[in-house]
C-alpha cells in the first residue's frame, strides 16, 4: 500500500517519491512491471486505473485471484469514490480477515461455505459481532461488483452466509445479577481494561447499554452532579453501522443523579480519552460522533456487541485463574457465570434496593414508566440475600425451639 511523503495511504500501486512526483505502477498479465511518474496525484490515479481496466479486459473469473480482483476493485471502484472511512473499513477487514483465507483462490472458485468459514473463524477468535458483520459487508461488496462486471455469475455471499450464532445473543434477555463478591471480583479483573469505566458507570447509574453508547460530554454536569439521558445508540446490523435514536420511552428521557464514585469514573474517562486522542492518528472526523464519552481507540461509537465481547473475555480470564488455582489445590472450582452489560443494569437496581433506596426513586433513575417493571424485572433476590434471609429464618426457628425446651422444663418441674 503506497503512501505520500506525509505518510497518508494513496492506494495500491501509488506512491510519492522524495522529489514530490507520484509513481503509478502495476504488473501486466505476463508478469512485466510498468511504472510512470506524474506531477499530480489525480493524473497518476487516472493513468493507473486505465491500465488496470485494460488489463482487466483480458481476464475473466478463472484467471483472476481474489487478491488481484480486490486490488482492481479497490483502486477502480472505491478509492476516491466512497468515503475515506468506508475505504478504511474495507481495507482493514480484507487485510485482517479475508486475504489470508481466500486471497489466493481464483475469483470464480469461491463458494458460500468459504465465506461462512471466515465469519465462523472470527467468532471463534472472539471478534465483536459488529466487526464480523463488517467483514460480511466487505465480502458481499467485493463479489457484488465482480458480478456486475461479469467476472463471476453469482455472488457467493448469499442468504446462507450469516453471522454465527452466539450464546451471547440469549444474554440480552437474561436477568443475571452479580453478587457483591462477584461484582468486586469482576471490577478487579476489569481494571485497566478498555471499557472498564463504562462498566463501572452502569453499576453506579443503571444506564442502558444504548444510553451509555449515546452519552456525550455535554450531557454531563459535573458541578450539578447530574447526567442527562437524551439519546440512545443503535447498531444497524444490516449495514454494520450506528445511528442515534430517541430514548426508549418518554420516561427514559431523564436526569440521573451522580454520586462521588460516578463523578470519579467520568473524570477518569475524560483523562483516558484525551490520552487516546493524542496517541491516535486516525481519530474520527465525523461530526456525529464528536464528544462521545465512550469510544473506540479511534473515536468511533461502541455498541453492545463490543462491550459484551470484552465482558466475555474478562469472565474467561476469571475462570482460567479459578481453574488454575483449583488444579494447584487439587479441588473443584465454581465457574463465574456469563453475563452482559444489561446484567450490570440489573445489578445496579438490586444493589440500590439492598442499600435502602426507595422503589419510586429507583424507578425514576432507571427511567421506567411503571413501578411494576422496576420491582418485577430489575430487582432480584441474590444468592447472598437468599442465604441471609434463610439465616434469619433459622434464627427464628432456634428461638422457637429454645422456647419449647424452656416450656418443657417448666412442665417437668411442675410435675
Amino acid at each position: 500500500m503506497g503512501k505520500d511523503l506525509k505518510g497518508k495511504e494513496l492506494g495500491v500501486g501509488l506512491t510519492q517519491r522524495k522529489d514530490g512526483k507520484y509513481s503509478a505502477k502495476y504488473t501486466t498479465n505476463s508478469g512485466s512491471r510498468r511504472e510512470k511518474y506524474f506531477e499530480k496525484l489525480s493524473d497518476a490515479r487516472i493513468w493507473l486505473n486505465e491500465r488496470l481496466y485494460e488489463k482487466n479486459m483480458l481476464l475473466n473469473g478463472e484467471d483472476l485471484s481474489v487478491d488481484e480482483w480486490y486490488n482492481i476493485w479497490m483502486s477502480t471502484n472505491k478509492e476516491g469514490i466512497v468515503s475515506p472511512s468506508t475505504v478504511k473499513n474495507y481495507k482493514a477487514r480484507y487485510k485482517m480477515n479475508i486475504k489470508k483465507n481466500i486471497g489466493m483462490k481464483k475469483l470464480d472458485s469461491v463458494k458460500p461455505i468459504d465465506c461462512q468459514y471466515i465469519l465462523n473463524k472470527m467468532d471463534a477468535e472472539g471478534y465483536a459481532k459488529g466487526t464480523i458483520q463488517q467483514t460480511r459487508i466487505t465480502l458481499h461488496a467485493i463479489f457484488k461488483d465482480a458480478v456486475l462486471n461479469e467476472y463471476i455469475i453469482k455472488n457467493p455471499v448469499n442468504e446462507t452466509v450469516h453471522l454465527p450464532y452466539s450464546e451471547d445473543e440469549d444474554d440480552f434477555n437474561e436477568k443475571r445479577v452479580l453478587t457483591v463478591n462477584e461484582q468486586i471480583e469482576f471490577s478487579e479483573y476489569a481494571t485497566n481494561r478498555m471499557y472498564n469505566n463504562a462498566y463501572q458507570l452502569v453499576l453506579q447509574t443503571g444506564l442502558r447499554v444504548g444510553e451509555i453508547g449515546g452519552l456525550k460530554w455535554e450531557d454531563i454536569d459535573l458541578v450539578d452532579k447530574t447526567l442527562y439521558v437524551r439519546r440512545t445508540l443503535h447498531e444497524n446490523k444490516n449495514r454494520g453501522g450506528f445511528y442515534f435514536g430517541k430514548p426508549k420511552s418518554k420516561s427514559s428521557k431523564r436526569t440521573v443523579p451522580l454520586n462521588k464514585e460516578a463523578l470519579d469514573i467520568l473524570r477518569s474517562q475524560k483523562s483516558f480519552q484525551m490520552k487516546m486522542k493524542c496517541k491516535s492518528s486516525n481519530w474520527t472526523e465525523s461530526d456525529e460522533w464528536q464528544n462521545l464519552v465512550f469510544t473506540t481507540i479511534n473515536g468511533n461509537p461502541v455498541g453492545a456487541s463490543t462491550f459484551n465481547t470484552m465482558i466475555k473475555r474478562i469472565v474467561n480470564n476469571i475462570n482460567a485463574d479459578r481453574e488454575a488455582v483449583s488444579k494447584i489445590n487439587n479441588t473443584t472450582y465454581n465457574r463465574f457465570e456469563k453475563f452482559t452489560m444489561h446484567s450490570l443494569r440489573h445489578t445496579f437496581a438490586t444493589r440500590a434496593i439492598e442499600s435502602g433506596i426507595k422503589p419510586k426513586v429507583l424507578q425514576k433513575i432507571l427511567g421506567h414508566s411503571s413501578i411494576t417493571i422496576t420491582m418485577d424485572l430489575y430487582v432480584h433476590v441474590t444468592d447472598d440475600e437468599f442465604k441471609t434471609e434463610i439465616e434469619k429464618l433459622s434464627s427464628s426457628l432456634d428461638i422457637i425451639k429454645n422456647n419449647i425446651v424452656a416450656i418443657n422444663k417448666n412442665v417437668e418441674n411442675v410435675s
